[in-house]
């Protein structure tokens, strides 16, 4: 399971992250903390550190000072910097030595986990050839197999290894091929599955949070209200659901 290190110097963002990310990537990634780059530099002594995500601004080390020292000792990491507005030139900058990309403090924990899906997707390695015995019904496949284990680990290399591509193939290929992401397809296939229990069965939201896959029923039910306007209980109930763009097909 790869690592990833979360170091920011303001606790609360910090510790926020730490757990918004626990949640996103439950049995997918190892995620730690810290709240300087002193402390990054003791964890990436004794730990494989395979992506960063670092304030650009701190008290004893800039995160581009970071990212360099940390390159002597992990030099496949795949680095993301954590800014502020007041920062965001220097995080430009900042790109040019490497970083895999940025995300500006307040973006949104929707668009913090795409960044750090599509790292743990770039860090699988170059990509290799599609071998002639898969066949053209790969994606069909594919899709069963999501709707079937959708409490299981979904990781992009689990499902690479199901469909026996590489992980970058598959997640490019799947992109061009359809148009969305696979998590795209995952949390479509979780809410269609999560309303169908609601509807047709006595199952409680902690009972269907868990078959969904979710860590905890709080983020299953923030999850749900975001996608279909409404809360789990307020579906079940009959409250008519708001469509939104992420529900949107």
């Amino acid at each position: 399971m790869r690592t990833l290190l979360i170091v920011d110097d303001e606790v609360m963002i910090a510790d926020g992250l730490y757990a918004m990310l626990t949640e996103a990537f439950a049995g997918r990634l190892r995620v730690l903390r810290c709240y300087s780059a002193a402390q990054a530099m003791e964890i990436a002594g004794r730990e494989a550190v395979h992506i960063l995500l670092t304030d650009i601004n701190m008290p004893d080390a800039s995160g581009l000072e970071l990212h360099q020292a940390l390159a002597e000792k992990r030099p496949d990491c795949r680095v993301i910097y954590l800014t502020g507005y007041s920062d965001f030139e220097y995080a430009r900058k900042a790109l040019d030595q490497h970083a895999f990309a940025y995300v500006l403090k307040g973006e949104g924990d929707d668009f913090v986990i795409s960044t750090v899906e599509r790292a743990m997707a770039d860090a699988a390695g170059p990509e290799e050839p599609v071998p002639e015995e898969i066949g053209a019904d790969w994606m069909p496949r594919l899709h069963e197999y999501i709707r079937a284990h959708l409490n299981e680990d979904l990781s992009l290399n689990r499902l690479a290894d199901f469909c026996h591509f590489h992980p970058v193939y598959l997640s490019r290929v799947y992109k061009e091929t359809t148009g969305e992401t696979l998590s795209d397809f995952i949390n479509q296939a979780r809410q269609e599955q999560a309303k169908h229990l609601l509807r047709n069965t006595r199952m409680t939201v902690l009972e269907i949070s868990r078959l969904m896959g979710f860590a905890t029923d709080n983020y299953f039910c923030r999850w749900f209200r975001k996608r279909v306007g409404v809360s789990p209980h307020a579906y079940r109930a009959g409250a008519k659901p708001t469509a939104s763009p992420s529900s949107a097909r």
